[in-house]
């Protein structure tokens, strides 16, 4: 079963950097979709790959970055060839993003009103040929309805404060104002509630995710965090040490988990009904993506269903399909003969 034309389309992406000590190959061969008005989580461990692939998608790499192979298109855009003034255009105004740290993400010296108004100014009000007291009026009445909308208590007051002024949960509601005031088509949410409590991380949650709902945004969630994704995507896909290994949707990965990889993620992580001694870490660790011998398979090494052609080749991952996994020993098969390669 496939799904229909995606807004955001990645194609055999693959991503390394070159340091000092050494290439790091970060990404390879990763496929990735989110169609129109469709929120997928992009989960893994720290270290996976998910927010390297979204910085490459915005043209924010690290200088050390290159991309080396596949496509991504936005709406028929291709993003690897435009060039950075398109992109400049595109960032903020079609494509958004909330960073992790809403703290280091704002600027400390700046009114967060006036914060908005500078995306605003650079996107919404661009080229309309609007000048003098009107059109900061213009300006002010926006920001502080960008702030109203993600549900700020006093917008008015508020645009005049300083992020140092606010608390945490406040600065990501301000985050997100920002993100979404030229009513981007593609939202791109880096661990948006890294470092809030409970309360306030699902009421962030339940903020972006209905302003997604509402608007027909497409969204990218970023997080480590299952238990998030699967409460708030519609579909998720699974990213291990650099590749894209599994996809699916949300209600189908946890009923059925096909990768080995995915299996073991799940069972690391706490749920209502779990215990601490049903928790069970995923073994060994991610490997050294800086190797120059790195197997086909950069999960072969932890997996108790691996055979020598995982070394050797990898199944390429349909992002189009309902259900698709990157393994020659999905789980629901027998166990392969020769495992534990």
């Amino acid at each position: 079963m496939t799904r229909g034309t995606p807004l955001l389309d990645v194609q055999g992406f693959s991503l390394e950097f070159r340091t000092r000590s050494g290439t790091v190959h970060a990404l390879q061969d990763v496929n990735l979709q989110v169609g129109k008005g469709e929120i997928v989580g992009l989960v893994g461990e720290s270290g996976s790959g998910k927010s390297v692939l979204s910085y490459a998608l915005l043209g924010i790499s690290d200088a050390a970055a290159r991309v080396t192979a596949g496509s991504a298109a936005f709406g028929g855009i291709d993003l690897l060839k435009a060039g950075e003034r398109a992109l400049q255009d595109l960032r903020g105004r079609e494509i958004s993003m909330i960073f992790q740290s809403p703290r280091t993400a704002l600027n400390p010296i700046r009114p967060v009103g006036l914060q908005i108004e500078d995306v605003l100014r650079r996107h919404a009000m661009a080229g309309r040929g609007r000048t003098g007291p009107d059109n900061a009026l213009g300006l002010k009445e926006r920001a502080v309805q960008a702030l109203r909308e993600v549900a700020i208590a006093d917008p008015e007051r508020r645009a005049a404060a300083y992020p140092f002024e606010m608390s945490g949960g406040m600065c990501q509601r301000v985050m997100i104002a920002i993100a979404l005031a030229c009513r981007p088509g593609l939202l791109i949410a880096d661990e948006p509630t890294t470092g809030l409590d409970v309360t306030t991380q699902a009421a962030v949650m339940d903020l972006i995710t209905g302003l997604a709902r509402e608007r027909q945004m497409a969204t990218l969630f970023i997080t480590h965090d299952l238990g998030l994704a699967a409460d708030y995507c519609d579909r998720i896909v699974v990213m291990h040490a650099g590749h894209a290994v599994e996809s699916a949707p949300s209600a189908a990965l946890f009923h059925a988990p096909r990768h080995p990889y995915t299996a073991r993620l799940m069972s690391s992580t706490p749920h209502k009904d779990s215990t601490l001694a049903s928790l069970v870490s995923v073994p060994g660790q991610l490997p050294d993506l800086r190797r120059d011998d790195l197997p086909a398979c950069r999960f072969v090494e932890r997996c108790e269903r691996a055979t020598p052609e995982c070394r050797t080749a990898l199944p390429t991952l349909d992002a189009a399909a309902e259900h698709a996994v990157a393994c020659w020993h999905p789980l629901g098969q027998a166990q392969p003969e020769g495992a534990h390669a």
